[in-house]
């Protein structure tokens, strides 16, 4: 196996047809994040920005794009922005210690992969395989709505009529008019609530990235700003890049003083019933395990994190280490009723450490409401 590395600008006319080949392998592969536009993009604003071209016999198998970093570890392109990452290949037999080795590499740690890639399971971290949850379209808006729970449904009928009573109609500009200026707004608003956010975006290089994503319209990778109004007062605003039917969503927020009406619940229900007029059959709302997402969410799929390490003695050193520091699983502590619903979509693992990367977002973050009768949405 042969593992050349190049910036992701160095990849021609024919690495770029195979990296879209790849991404027919796989519904997961075809996520925006994991497209060829979203590296391109990173890799003009970041310098450490490369990919792994690996060959077998003379013929490209697969690409694994990374960023180095400091003591030659390697991050998933555009971490920690990036919500899908993993090796784009034909699905070939791949040993991801060598390339990560013949990479240059110590080691490349992963936080947001499909855990159906066979090549990275040995290198899942215990009890961090987690569900991403979905929003499935593909029988329609109205099928997927009358799928959630009579409470759900009333409460967001009752939510919505109560808006509107006071501000107007909803609605949903499904392309802003203004992008620039709303995404902007989007990034200002969330980041004076959110301190995780402040600092993604204290790198300049976050903002630009973001800006040109949102602008990009490429096959495999097409940004959306979108805003909700109850009449001509904008209550919500949302940024997703999306390819092949499916949408990603990105960032989201929300007017704060409207927060008794539920604003985020009243603004995925009017992206997700718009999404499905346009064709859209999928909204991934990403790995973080946030309450409001499974309250939204009637399909999932596993992703994991973990790390390859060149070393097999420094690997098993980390593992010991993180089996004393994260004894304890998270789902042993989260309420029942998220356990419940987590199950219902198919979780099988432990839900592991991933809500404790920023404790600071909970079911409040777009003003969902967490029903209190027990009840999983």
């Amino acid at each position: 196996m042969r593992v050349i590395v190049v910036r992701p600008d160095e990849l021609g006319p024919s690495e770029a047809s195979l990296w879209a080949k790849f991404q027919q392998t796989s519904a997961l592969t075809l996520n925006p994040f994991l497209s060829l536009t979203f590296t391109q993009i990173v890799g003009r604003y970041r310098s450490n920005a490369r990919v792994a071209v690996i060959e077998d016999g003379g013929k490209i198998e697969a690409f694994l794009p990374f960023e180095r970093l400091g003591l030659a570890t390697g991050v998933p392109i555009g971490h920690p922005m990036n919500d899908l990452h993993g090796f784009i290949g034909s699905g070939a037999p791949i040993d991801a210690r060598l390339v990560v080795r013949r990479a240059g590499l110590r080691g490349w740690r992963f936080d947001h992969a499909p855990a159906e890639q066979s090549t990275l399971a040995p290198y899942h971290y215990d009890g961090l395989v987690v569900r991403a949850p979905i929003i499935d379209l593909s029988g329609g808006y109205q099928s997927y709505f009358n799928s959630r729970s009579k409470n759900f449904r009333k409460i967001a009928g009752k939510k919505r009529r109560a808006l509107e009573r006071q501000f107007g109609a909803v609605s949903l500009e499904w392309d802003s008019s203004c992008p620039t200026k709303d995404l902007r707004q989007l990034i200002c608003q969330k980041s004076s609530k959110y301190h995780g956010t402040r600092l993604l975006f204290s790198d300049p290089t976050a903002l630009r990235i973001v800006e040109e994503l949102a602008a990009a319209d490429s096959e495999d990778c097409q940004g959306i700003v979108s805003v909700a109004f109850a009449g001509q007062q904008p209550f919500a605003r949302f940024m997703g890049i999306s390819a092949q039917r499916g949408l990603s969503a990105w960032f989201a927020s929300y007017d704060p003083d409207l927060s008794r009406f539920s604003p985020g619940m009243a603004m995925y229900l009017a992206l997700a019933e718009e999404g499905a007029s346009r064709g859209i059959t999928r909204i991934d709302l990403c790995s973080g395990q946030d309450v409001y997402k499974f309250h939204l969410a009637n399909d999932s799929y596993p992703v994991a994190a973990g790390a390859v390490w060149v070393s097999r003695t420094e690997g098993a050193g980390r593992k010991i280490y993180r089996r004393l520091k994260h004894g304890t699983s998270l789902r042993d502590r989260m309420p029942a009723w998220v356990r419940s619903r987590l199950e219902t979509l198919g979780t099988s693992e432990d839900v592991g450490k991933a809500l404790e990367q920023d404790k600071e977002r909970d079911s409040a973050t777009l003003g969902i409401v967490v029903p209190t009768d027990g009840t999983s949405d």
